[in-house]
């Protein structure tokens, strides 16, 4: 007797990887109120001031030091700095497109390139959490800051990430999972001791709680399912289960994911 064909099982859509990728994730993080919110809060608690020198370290696409520029003036100074070479040349095509006086550089945080003392201000914005040795890249951030200058950080912590789901044990699983997965999920509730390690004064400690659409959530939330499932943490059924009630709830505007995020200021004596 023939057997029945297995049910498809429906799983959020996994986008292909590559460089064209990484620019769209990084361009739909920026869409949540809260990121928008975030970087009007750091640009004030950062105090940048017409003239200065400032460093986005991480810079991505650039689009952070677009809301910068204006703040500085035409004596000022500002320096994007990321990793990756696609970044960097998205980045220097955004800022031609919008005649920017923006400096790009491709560049490793924990060797900087500049000299000791450079910057007045200097920032880093969802770059920690993933860097093999944060307090490395942070004691770098701190070396070319001039004394008397600000360093402000903002990242997440993935521990905080809330999912409204009736499967509870399934959530938990995906969410606790996907904290460890991530280098230093940690690394929000890490910052003010991270920063007092460097010897810097901590200025200001801010929460920013961000929630989530339906697009972001599945480019962050897509691989990881199927990662669970590739190591046998959830069967095919529990993933598919758990992401169509999601999808339910999306379309009936009850889709409910947040996290909490931290800004951090410090000052170096």
């Amino acid at each position: 007797q023939a057997q029945p064909e297995p049910e498809p099982v429906t799983q959020p859509t996994v986008p292909a990887g590559g460089p064209d990728f990484f620019v769209r994730f990084m361009d739909e993080a920026q869409k949540p109120a809260a990121i928008q919110a975030s970087k009007r809060l750091m640009l004030e608690r950062g105090a940048v001031r017409p003239g200065e020198a400032v460093l986005d370290v991480g810079c991505g696409p650039g689009d952070d030091l677009f809301d910068i520029v204006e703040h500085l003036g035409p004596a000022g100074r500002l320096v994007g700095l990321d990793a990756s070479e696609v970044m960097i040349a998205e980045a220097r095509r955004r800022a031609m497109e919008r005649r920017l006086p923006i400096t790009f550089e491709v560049g490793d945080v924990t060797a900087l390139p500049f000299p000791d003392a450079t910057f007045h201000v200097c920032r880093a914005a969802r770059l920690l959490e993933h860097l093999a040795d944060p307090g490395g890249a942070l004691s770098e951030i701190v070396r070319v800051t001039r004394p008397g200058g600000r360093i402000v950080i903002f990242d997440f912590d993935w521990d905080t990430l809330i999912i409204d789901h009736p499967d509870k044990q399934t959530t938990r699983t995906i969410v606790a999972s996907y904290s460890d997965s991530i280098r230093n999920g940690w690394i929000g509730r890490q910052l003010p001791r991270l920063f007092r390690e460097q010897r810097l004064e901590v200025l200001s400690i801010d929460p920013v709680q961000v929630f989530v659409h339906s697009a972001l959530a599945e480019m962050f939330l897509g691989g990881h399912l199927v990662a669970l499932q590739t190591d046998g943490t959830l069967s095919p059924q529990q993933a598919r289960q758990w992401w169509e009630y999601l999808q339910r709830a999306d379309a009936d505007g009850m889709l409910f994911i947040s996290f909490t995020a931290f800004i951090v200021i410090g000052g170096k004596q």
